[in-house]
């Protein structure tokens, strides 16, 4: 495939003019469009290849700084490579978007999802680096003002920032609340409550005990929360990205007829065929059905799968 990436380059720079203003801005669309296809196909594949989706994306970066799927492909990468710095530079600059390009609705979502797990990982490594740099260094410094400045910082030392930080997130709002208010909310009558931390994923629904969902059925339920309908490609994709797992097409289908199973009588998920670009004939798309509003309680750095969470301490 990558042998066939250079040699549409090389038609499109055979074939294409650039004599006028507008010939060149379609030979750098085309360029552009390339670059963003075959980092996807590296990306998406069965055996995915991150280093040649790299190479691809950062040559789309190139024609284009602040093209929202590249930048979010390649802050995604970076975030899985643990360059948390970089990738939130791309992961803003991706959910900033341009006049012309935005992210769907689940790429936000991800993005913004990934963002803060990165900002949750630059403050542990900086509270460490802190916390070294007071015992190692000697000698003359401005104490005084020194202390002046901790004082004013939000989170002092890395259990604090366990403690303190969890996350509110409802009909596209995100707020941050203590623990206390993690442990005591409770859903309304039509709301379907989901909690993460350390003692696992619950989904609670009023009237009825609190159920304990594996890692992919809960983060399926919040994918499927929102206004337009997903497919299986789609969320199959997502949740790949949000799992750091590569799920297959049966296995994406095997959990949404899990969840619709497990929980029949309460109607959660509507199903609907839907008209997607490309296809011929109409595909089933899935959401949470609107009788029901969702609300997601979770750690600050939940959502991190487990390739970062084999970091020692984070």
């Amino acid at each position: 495939m990558e042998l066939s990436g250079y040699l549409e380059e090389g038609r499109i720079n055979r074939e294409l003019p650039r004599g006028t203003v507008e010939e060149r801005a379609i030979h750098r669309q085309a360029r552009l469009d390339l670059y963003v296809r075959q980092a996807e196909f590296y990306k998406l594949s069965d055996t995915p290849d991150y280093y040649q989706a790299k190479r691809w994306l950062l040559e789309a970066i190139k024609i284009e700084k602040h093209h929202p799927i590249a930048n979010y492909r390649l802050g995604y990468i970076l975030y899985r490579e643990r360059e948390y710095e970089q990738a939130a530079y791309h992961l803003k600059t991706a959910l900033d978007g341009t006049r012309t390009d935005v992210l769907s609705d689940t790429q936000l979502i991800l993005a913004n999802t990934f963002l803060v797990n990165c900002g949750v990982a630059i403050t542990r490594e900086a509270l460490r680096k802190l916390e070294d740099l007071e015992l190692q260094i000697e000698g003359d410094i401005d104490q005084e003002r020194i202390d002046c400045y901790r004082a004013e910082m939000v989170v002092q030392d890395e259990y604090v920032l366990d403690r303190i930080y969890y996350r509110k997130i409802t009909a596209g709002h995100e707020t941050i609340i203590n623990e206390e208010t993690f442990h005591e909310t409770q859903p309304g009558k039509t709301e379907l409550l989901l909690k993460s931390s350390d003692a696992g994923k619950t989904l609670h629904i009023a009237g009825r005990p609190s159920d304990l969902l594996n890692q992919h059925m809960f983060l399926t339920i919040v994918l499927l929360n929102q206004a337009t309908f997903q497919t299986y490609p789609v969320l199959q994709s997502a949740l790949s990205e949000l799992s750091g797992q590569d799920i297959t097409y049966d296995h994406m289908r095997q959990l949404i007829r899990r969840i619709r199973d497990r929980f029949t009588l309460l109607d959660l998920i509507e199903a609907t065929p839907i008209i997607v670009p490309g296809s011929a004939r109409p595909v089933q798309g899935f959401r949470i059905h609107p009788n029901w509003s969702v609300t997601i309680l979770c750690r600050a750095d939940d959502f991190i799968h487990p390739l970062q969470k084999e970091r020692s301490d984070v």
